[in-house]
């Protein structure tokens, strides 16, 4: 058989790269080596997708479980009236007199404790405080309370994926007060989360301000009253309060084991998202995913934006961890096994670390 081999004058393979010039062969050792880094960036992309994209199983106590939503919950407080763009739901007239007090009250946690569970009955009683002589609208409101609606549906299929049994409610009587004037606020550096930086001071005892002006315009003793009175009305439910505040700032929450009015606790949230608290300019917008993420605080849930995600356990937190807060759209969001841990929706922060 003759031989396989080139044409007796033809270049070998190697003649005729060695006669190539020196810059088309570097642009070819580039070329495949940016195909390479571009091939394991995408097989990187895939693989964290899927990752990402498998349920949870991590902290599953049993199956999981279809909660029903729970809706509106009455609240029997009187005079009320309708809001005209959301008839389901009364602003609360007042003001309250002392003919009114509930005859047993509620057993309240008169010291700071840890927060309870985000398990059983919820029901989210609204506070919207007016500023700088603008009131909150029927409409506006009637907004923030389908988000918030939005954002109690959402944290109920959330539960049932860990097979925990969660109804979150609202309250169909919100109460409105007008507020005063912006706040010139001091500025100190903190940490929040992973990030650390410029944030207001005393934040905390501003909050509780605001909630005990208005508890007094309504006509109730004090903050601690008001919320006394209102859970009474509920009974059999865990109360947790929001405070709308018609000024652009920063959204934060005060849970029981920080609170300075004994039985309080609040999640803050401002009208617009802000740095610092600040007039608003434009309309109010309504944010179900910050919403939701400000009251899975007042339930135990820890901030984790600002860590790389090697900071936490593998598997335990990805990027669309609702308490990283990465978008506000509660599609793309969703309560990862280190925050359930958290809520009482599996193990500890602890076992899920080990």
């Amino acid at each position: 058989m003759p031989a396989v081999g080139f044409p007796p004058n033809a270049p070998s393979p190697l003649a005729w790269a060695a006669e190539e010039p020196v810059d088309l062969r570097i642009w070819a050792i580039l070329g495949g080596a940016g195909l390479v880094l571009l091939t394991v960036e995408l097989i990187r992309l895939i693989l964290r997708a899927r990752r990402e994209s498998r349920p949870l199983a991590t902290g599953v106590a049993r199956g999981p479980i279809a909660n029903p939503a729970l809706g509106p919950v009455e609240l029997p407080m009187e005079p009320r009236e309708p809001n005209p763009h959301a008839p389901r739901y009364f602003r609360y007239l007042g003001p309250f007199r002392d003919d009114q007090r509930a005859e047993v009250r509620p057993a309240m946690p008169w010291r700071r404790v840890a927060c309870p569970p985000l398990r059983g009955r919820i029901v989210l009683v609204s506070l919207f405080v007016g500023a700088d002589g603008r009131a909150w609208s029927d409409e506006e409101i009637a907004r923030h309370l389908a988000s918030l609606g939005r954002a109690a549906r959402w944290m109920e299929e959330q539960a049932g994926r860990y097979g925990a049994a969660l109804g979150v409610g609202l309250a169909d009587v919100y109460f409105q007060v007008d507020g005063d004037p912006t706040p010139e606020t001091d500025v100190v550096v903190a940490q929040s989360g992973g990030e650390v930086g410029l944030f207001e001071a005393d934040s905390t005892a501003r909050a509780l301000t605001i909630m005990s002006r208005a508890a007094a315009t309504l006509g109730f003793r004090d903050a601690v009253d008001f919320v006394q009175e209102v859970a009474a009305r509920l009974p059999g439910a865990t109360v947790a309060w929001l405070l709308h505040l018609r000024l652009a700032g920063r959204s934060y929450a005060v849970p029981l084991d920080r609170t300075e009015l004994d039985g309080v606790s609040l999640a803050f949230c401002h009208a617009r998202q802000a740095n610092f608290t600040e007039p608003l300019i434009r309309p109010p917008v309504p944010r179900a995913g910050v919403l939701a993420h400000e009251v899975m605080h007042l339930f135990g849930a820890e901030d984790k934006y600002g860590w790389p995600l090697s900071r936490f356990p593998p598997g335990s937190v990805t990027r669309r961890d609702v308490m990283r807060l990465e978008s506000e759209r509660l599609s793309e969001l969703r309560v990862d096994p280190l925050t359930a841990g958290e809520l009482g929706w599996g193990p500890r922060a602890a076992d899920v670390r080990a």
